[in-house]
């Protein structure tokens, strides 16, 4: 029995202006568990790509499912959503805003409404 797949991608299509699109069509399932690489050539829509797995970007058309359930745009959904899938930026200057990577690990948890101390005990967990 095959597993559920944890991300799908659905014909979608995206454009920052509605008479050039960036993504045209895509399809793209990621089982549970998988590791994949995206490559490509600066410009090709990598990163706008995964800007739609977290929710940051909506596409123009097509749709997306996170296990199975179609993404909604809510701010409960985005919010969930942007747990469970996170983006590293690949230039560090643009990933690491704070004065320290403590400080830069602890602004997720903070910014869910975490107490201090809570939010502490997440961030040196995960470090």
């Amino acid at each position: 029995m095959s597993q559920q797949p944890i991300l799908e991608l659905k014909n979608i299509s995206f454009g920052y202006r509605k008479d050039k699109l960036v993504l045209r069509g895509v399809s793209l399932t990621i089982p549970a568990g998988a590791r994949i690489a995206l490559v490509g050539p600066n410009g090709a829509g990598k990163s706008t790509l995964f800007l739609h797995l977290n929710g940051i970007l909506h596409p123009l058309s097509g749709q997306l499912l996170f296990k199975g359930e179609p993404y909604r745009y809510s701010r409960a959904f985005t919010t969930y959503l942007r747990q469970k899938i996170g983006l590293v930026f690949q230039d560090q200057d643009t990933q690491l805003f704070a004065g320290s990577v403590f400080d830069d690990v602890l602004f997720g948890p903070m910014n869910l409404g975490l107490s201090r101390g809570e939010a502490e005990r997440r961030a040196a967990a995960a470090l």
